[in-house]
């Protein structure tokens, strides 16, 4: 026990620990969390794969600084303005007008659809007799 804690301390001291113990233990399925055979390890390896050619691009220095975020759209591009055109503002006023209307004509109509839906099932009902 302790000659195979002493080795497995020298090994994960080698920074090719890796490769040492799956030449030591072929049968191993999982090394440090990673899938190394059978179902996952292909994805494991892609992205050692893209891991190794990404290094390319940061080991010749830090990476550089992101410049900071700049607005796309000037301050109160997104603010609604109100228009002193007389013109703009007799066409809301027709709109708020005709909206209303429509309003009334739904409420009257739904009020219409309930008395109406009321007197078919009273007619519909079984004509009861008292005797």
């Amino acid at each position: 026990m302790h000659i195979t804690v002493f080795m497995l301390f020298l090994v994960c001291k080698n920074t090719s620990y890796r490769n040492l113990i799956l030449e030591m233990f072929p049968n191993i399925k999982v090394v440090d969390g990673e899938r190394v055979v059978g179902r996952g390890s292909d994805l494991y390896q892609l992205c050692k794969d893209i891991d190794e050619s990404l290094k390319g691009f940061y080991k010749n220095g830090p990476l550089p600084d992101v410049p900071d975020c700049k607005p796309w759209v000037e301050e109160g591009f997104w603010d609604l303005k109100r228009s002193n055109n007389a013109i703009i503002e007799e066409a809301y006023k027709q709109f708020n007008d005709v909206l209303h209307e429509c309003r009334l004509l739904n409420n009257r109509a739904a009020h219409v659809i309930a008395q109406t839906e009321r007197a078919l099932s009273m007619k519909n009902q079984p004509k009861q007799y008292v005797l």
